[in-house]
């Protein structure tokens, strides 16, 4: 049994969700089994900042550069605390980088639509924090992208997968006008945390098959989120 401080909850190809977390200094995801959104609504759903306890290992054999997962047993899991949203980013910022290169290395390619891409099979790490100078999201098609900087470069196109955000869109009956000021006036600061992720690779555009940079969560610093209340 170990507890650990949740640190991601992002939406993937439903019914699937990611769910990650920090074990005293070691990320850790909890793959096999996949989480699910029916057990999600189980447990009473998960957010960054709960502290939970559960029975976890890390995986036999992993695929670089998802080197966080690992095997757990969801009959053990529970709640134990929770964090707030400026307790954890400040627990994360000890150990956040300030760039993305540092995190995941220099991109492959970019994309067409400028989202930057990863070499699969290689690297230490598909999850990391970068402390950043500037944060806009905004709706784009059916999802939602952001464009940041960190201390050397710019990045753009990359697209938000918080769980909670997602389906705030998805359920949202509002032009898009409306959701892209409710972004504003959550995620878009000139100071954040981010927690970025890699995906797992995938074929698009005419391109090789990648990693794909992602935006897991926006935690401003100091944090005005309301999660769309």
């Amino acid at each position: 049994m170990i507890q650990a401080v949740i640190t991601d909850v992002t939406r993937m190809r439903r019914p699937n969700v990611c769910v990650a977390g920090l074990y005293q200094a070691t990320p850790i995801r909890l793959d096999s089994p996949q989480p699910t959104e029916q057990w999600l609504s189980s447990v009473g759903g998960l957010r960054p900042g709960d502290v939970v306890s559960l029975n976890w290992r890390p995986a036999r054999s992993v695929v670089r550069p998802h080197s966080e997962d690992g095997e757990w047993d969801p009959s053990t899991f529970s709640r134990v605390s929770q964090l707030s949203e400026d307790e954890l980013t400040e627990e994360l910022s000890t150990a956040a980088y300030s760039r993305v290169r540092e995190a995941f290395g220099t991109p492959w390619f970019h994309a067409g639509n400028g989202n930057a891409a990863f070499r699969p099979g290689r690297g230490s790490r598909s999850l990391a924090s970068v402390i950043v100078s500037q944060v806009r999201p905004y709706p784009y098609r059916e999802g939602i992208r952001v464009d940041f900087a960190d201390s050397q470069d710019s990045w753009a196109m990359a697209p938000l997968e918080d769980l909670m955000v997602r389906r705030h869109q998805s359920s949202c009956r509002t032009c898009s006008s409306r959701l892209a000021a409710l972004l504003a006036g959550e995620f878009e600061g000139t100071q954040a945390l981010l927690r970025v992720g890699l995906a797992r690779q995938f074929q698009a555009g005419g391109h090789p098959s990648a990693c794909y940079l992602q935006v897991n969560h926006i935690f401003l610093i100091p944090s005005r989120r309301k999660h769309f209340a």
